[in-house]
């Protein structure tokens, strides 16, 4: 699993200390890839998903190593956004009210909810056990078509 975060280059040897202790402790092993000169994390976390029980650590441990991120007065995302795999995430790095505005705007723009159904902000709400939140576009609901 490939992380995206951004910090503090003058944190780096910290979060990096960090991220090899939250692997380790997760039994798992991890390649440190970085833009040193911007602060642009991607550990990459190495994993077998066919043995039980490790695809579940390795989601627990990016969700750590991404708070340490802002901790130190990072963000969740350096390049690649916040998408399906980030979004719960969210209060990491914004509060409340910041979730509670932003979901206003959208709304504003989108009030029948076509756009991109389901993404964008933290929800419980999801089809599967464990992964992001997804609610079926409209023509799914009509059986128009079908999600695989």
């Amino acid at each position: 699993m490939v992380m995206d975060g951004v910090i503090p280059r003058t944190r780096l040897p910290y979060v990096l200390r960090r991220v090899n202790e939250i692997v380790a402790a997760h039994n798992l092993r991890v390649g440190n890839v970085f833009h040193a000169g911007d602060g642009n994390l991607h550990p990459n976390i190495l994993y077998d998903p066919r043995r039980p029980g490790e695809e579940e650590r390795v989601v627990q441990a990016g969700a750590e190593i991404l708070q340490v991120c802002a901790e130190v007065g990072g963000s969740i995302s350096g390049e690649h956004g916040i998408g399906l795999e980030k979004m719960d995430y969210m209060p990491f790095i914004f509060s409340p009210a910041d979730l509670a505005t932003m979901g206003r705007v959208k709304e504003a723009f989108n009030p029948r909810g076509l756009c991109n159904p389901g993404k964008i902000f933290p929800t419980r709400k999801s089809c599967v056990e464990v992964g992001p939140a997804y609610r079926p576009h409209a023509i799914e609901e009509k059986g128009l078509a079908q999600r695989f």
